[in-house]
This record gives structure tokens, C-alpha cells and sequence, in this order.
């Protein structure tokens, strides 16, 4: 082979690997919608360049869009709606929980904790339930509240959601958010956390006060399977009939047996006029099934546990739950 003739092929085989490259690499497109950075009120410790996402604060490369038609496998590729694979984000840093404490890149997500603090962030109120078997899914309506009174970059979330009470590695959640895209306004999603330390979020759809949204995960199981390695996150706006939705997402090697009818988290709320201005938010037509498929209607069965996490002065923070509806006011 002469010279030239060899120096134009590695020129070609130095491409190829430029262009397998960049075909693994976990990078989200320019365009894709990031969750609002940590800059304006994180805690201590956090880094500046971090965003707040329904698990605590990540470094944007761990944090990663789900597109319509595309599923996130169980390795944390993602296949596209033609069969195309790409790969998914794998975290190389730690991440933070709700009050700055660090969590290493593939450890368990941080339980909720009672605190009373000056900045609220993280779970503030929820109702939970737990089994001794497992759930195959939950459901619940929610009306978007009003925006709050004061918007200074403060992020709110609700959601009801299923989690491993036994391995706490991750939950599956339909959210509504408030500034959850940096966009002062509400949104809904679905997220899924945390395969090597990565975030999973569905593209978000905007969504207004007043309008009537259905959340509900779902597994795609037989009857019967204690833990099924494949979920249907769904959050659905009735109103305008949009969704946004994670399909066949994985769930890890977890068994869902610990049930949330609802749930509020918020990061940066310094005052009661960041929570949203009408006050208080129910859950309704909260449903389980069993790890049969089967609608759990007995009230015995049905004994949901409320519980204010943290307090803040002057704010009206409560929770209370009945067998179909989680009421929480703040």
C-alpha cells in the first residue's frame, strides 16, 4: 500500500471512530428541555451548574429527555420509534439530596426526612401506604392549582408515584410541576431515577390552572409478577388531552410495594407565598392494584398514612388522607 494510499484510510478508520463516537455518546440534543438549574437557591455544597429535578440536585450530564415514541431500556439505552438505539447517560458525579447532602452517582435516592428550616426543599407532605406483596400500579386526578404569588425561581412539584420501600433506588412518578423546565409556569411530565445514576424525564407538555390532570403508572406484566421490569408512566392533561408519557421504562430489579396517593416537593420556597396562591390541592380517585391487576376497594386494606415532612412558619402545611382521595394544604 503506498503512502497516500495508506494515509487516506486512516483518515477514513479515524473518522469511523469519530462517528461510533458520537453515535454512544449520552448527550441530549441542543434542543432538548433542561430542568431549571440550582444556581438561585440551592444549599450549600451544591455546585452552581447543578439542576433540581423531583430526586434532588444532578449535574446536567446525568440528566436526560425521553422523546415521544422513544423507550428507555432496562441497560439505560434508549430506542428510538424506528428500532435505533442510542446511549443513555451514565453519571460520572455525585448528586446532591434536598438539603445539600451528597449521594454517590449510583446510590439509593434519599428518604424523606422531617426537618423544619428556613428554605424549604424537598418532600414537604404525602400520603403513603405499604404492602407486604407488591403493586402493579396507581392512579390519581389532580386539579392544576394557582401559579404562586411570588415567582423568584423556586421549583414546586405534586405527584402520587410507586417506590421499593425494601431497596430505595428510585420511584416512578407522573408530575405536574411548577418552574420545572425554568419556565415559570406549569408543566407535566413523567420521570423515572436512577439507572447509574441518570434521571429519565418524558418531554414535558405545558399545562394551565384550573385544567384536570391524570396521572398513572402501570405495569406491563402478567397478573401476578411481584416485580415486573416493565412500566407505563403516564401524565395526562384531560383538559387538552395532551400527555406525556415513559413507555416500557424499566424498573430496575425494584418491587413496587410502597404507594404515594400524593405528593408535594418544592426546592428554593423561602416564604408561604411560594407555594401555589389558592392554598391547598386533593388527589381523587386514587386507585391501587394489587400484584394481580385487581382494584384494592377494602377499606382495611386502604389505610393510608398522612404525614407532614417539614414545617415553615406561617404556612398552612397539613395533609390528610382518606381510601380514594389525599387532600394536602400548605
Amino acid at each position: 500500500m503506498s503512502i497516500p494510499t495508506r494515509q487516506a484510510w486512516m483518515r477514513r478508520l479515524l473518522r469511523g471512530v469519530a462517528l461510533l463516537a458520537a453515535l454512544q455518546a449520552p448527550a441530549l440534543a441542543a434542543d432538548a428541555v433542561r430542568p431549571t438549574a440550582a444556581a438561585a437557591h440551592r444549599p450549600a455544597g451544591v455546585p452552581a451548574d447543578y439542576v433540581i429535578t423531583p430526586f434532588g440536585y444532578f449535574h446536567p450530564s446525568c440528566v436526560q429527555e425521553v422523546r415521544p415514541g422513544e423507550t428507555l431500556l432496562a441497560d439505560g439505552r434508549i430506542r428510538a420509534v424506528g428500532g435505533g438505539l442510542r446511549a443513555g447517560a451514565r453519571c460520572r458525579h455525585a448528586r446532591f439530596g434536598p438539603n445539600g447532602e451528597a449521594v454517590a452517582a449510583d446510590g439509593p435516592a434519599p428518604r424523606p426526612q422531617a426537618a423544619t428550616l428556613d428554605q424549604v426543599n424537598g418532600w414537604v407532605l404525602d400520603t403513603e401506604l405499604i404492602t407486604r406483596s407488591a403493586y402493579a400500579g396507581i392512579s390519581a386526578n389532580w386539579t392544576v392549582p394557582a401559579a404562586p404569588a411570588s415567582s423568584d425561581g423556586q421549583v414546586v412539584y405534586f405527584f402520587p408515584g410507586l417506590q421499593d420501600r425494601n431497596n430505595v433506588q428510585s420511584i416512578l412518578q407522573p408530575v405536574l410541576g411548577w418552574n420545572a423546565f425554568n419556565d415559570n409556569r406549569w408543566t407535566i411530565a413523567s420521570w423515572n431515577c436512577c439507572r447509574d445514576g441518570a434521571v429519565n424525564y418524558s418531554t414535558p407538555q405545558p399545562t394551565a390552572s384550573g385544567n384536570q390532570i391524570v396521572g398513572t403508572v402501570a405495569n406491563n406484566c402478567a397478573a401476578g409478577t411481584a416485580t415486573c421490569s416493565s412500566w407505563n408512566i403516564v401524565t395526562r392533561d384531560a383538559t387538552s388531552n395532551v400527555a406525556s408519557t415513559l413507555s416500557r421504562t424499566s424498573n430496575y430489579g425494584q418491587t413496587f410495594n410502597w404507594a404515594f396517593g400524593g405528593v408535594l416537593e418544592v426546592y428554593g420556597v423561602n416564604s408561604c407565598d411560594d407555594y401555589p396562591g389558592d392554598g391547598a390541592m386533593s388527589f381523587t380517585a386514587v386507585r391501587l392494584l394489587d400484584v394481580n391487576k385487581q382494584p384494592i376497594t377494602q377499606p382495611s386494606q386502604l389505610g393510608w398514612r398522612a404525614n407532614v415532612l417539614q414545617q415553615q412558619a406561617g404556612c398552612n402545611l397539613n395533609a390528610a388522607a382518606s381510601p380514594t382521595v389525599s387532600s394536602l394544604s400548605y
